[in-house]
């Protein structure tokens, strides 16, 4: 795969280790290439699809995105008009200030060493870190193409507080990730404990609890993995489950118990439910058919 790969002189007006532009009209970051440099999104308005390898995020107005060097990506414009700045920094750019910003140490190396697939694609900011990377961007890019004394030590005193603003975020996001990542395990170990435990009395109560979540957060994820309740779940193992021990040949009564339905009336009531027959209806079909 060819693959382009952008060094910071590409831009004409770039100093050795910084640059920002604010671009309309994006073209040559629409076709799948690398860079030697952070590179930082952030969009004005409109909307951009962004492209990493197995990954693809969109971005609003808001979103951000932030690349440490090498990672093969591009984007594709989502909207007929779309409006984002783009950041672009050497790895040495903040040499002296990360020796007193442990955040931002921590962020570029966290991003400089994490493998592709770890990478977000998509950075979403709450509304105050929204307005106020707006403020520092639009602040960075004035003093940019300014020929103010000291306007070097400004911009890299406004990036560094944007990228902490970033850190911050990305971290917070991340663990959020992670949290969710650990409930879904917890989920899918209940449906294992359903497999396991079948054949005892089994509450919603109980599994709950074993989860560590609140009922909510619970019966919300249950449903979006399995795409049903987890009562629902239950009884549709049991009666999958009685269905074998009858054509086993076992009786009734004693499957009903052997499903942990201590009330027949239930039983009866689930397995013509899920099966649309009796279970006695069941088993004489089952008879016949041998026959």
């Amino acid at each position: 795969m060819n693959i382009k790969k952008f060094v910071l002189s590409y831009y004409e007006n770039a100093t050795d280790d910084f640059h920002i532009i604010r671009i309309r009209s994006p073209q040559e970051a629409l076709k799948l290439h690398t860079h030697d440099y952070y590179q930082i999104y952030f969009v004005q308005s409109g909307g951009i699809l962004h492209h990493l390898e197995g990954s693809t995020a969109h971005l609003l107005a808001g979103d951000v995105f932030i690349l440490p060097p090498g990672i093969p990506h591009y984007i594709e414009k989502k909207e007929a008009e779309v409006d984002f700045y783009s950041l672009s920094f050497m790895p040495a750019y903040f040499q002296s200030a990360k020796e007193s910003n442990k955040l931002l140490l921590d962020f570029l190396y966290y991003l400089k060493t994490q493998p592709m697939e770890s990478i977000q694609p998509k950075l979403t900011l709450s509304y105050d870190d929204m307005t106020f990377t707006r403020i520092l961007v639009e602040r960075i890019l004035r003093e940019f193409n300014g020929k103010k004394a000291g306007k070097d030590e400004i911009i890299r005193e406004c990036v560094s507080v944007l990228l902490s603003i970033f850190a911050d975020a990305y971290f917070e996001q991340k663990a959020k990730v992670l949290v969710s990542e650990e409930n879904k395990n917890l989920v899918l170990h209940s449906i294992e404990y359903v497999k396991n435990h079948f054949d005892e009395e089994i509450t919603l109560a109980e599994v709950v609890h074993l989860s560590a979540m609140s009922k909510t957060s619970f019966c919300s994820l249950f449903k979006s993995i399995t795409g049903t309740s987890f009562k629902d779940h239950l009884n549709r193992y049991r009666i999958d489950r009685a269905t074998e021990y009858l054509s086993a040949g076992e009786k009734i009564a004693t499957v009903s118990l052997r499903c942990g339905y201590s009330d027949f009336s239930t039983f009866y009531r689930n397995f013509k439910k899920y099966k649309g027959i009796s279970p006695h209806e069941f088993v004489r079909a089952r008879r016949n058919t041998k026959t």
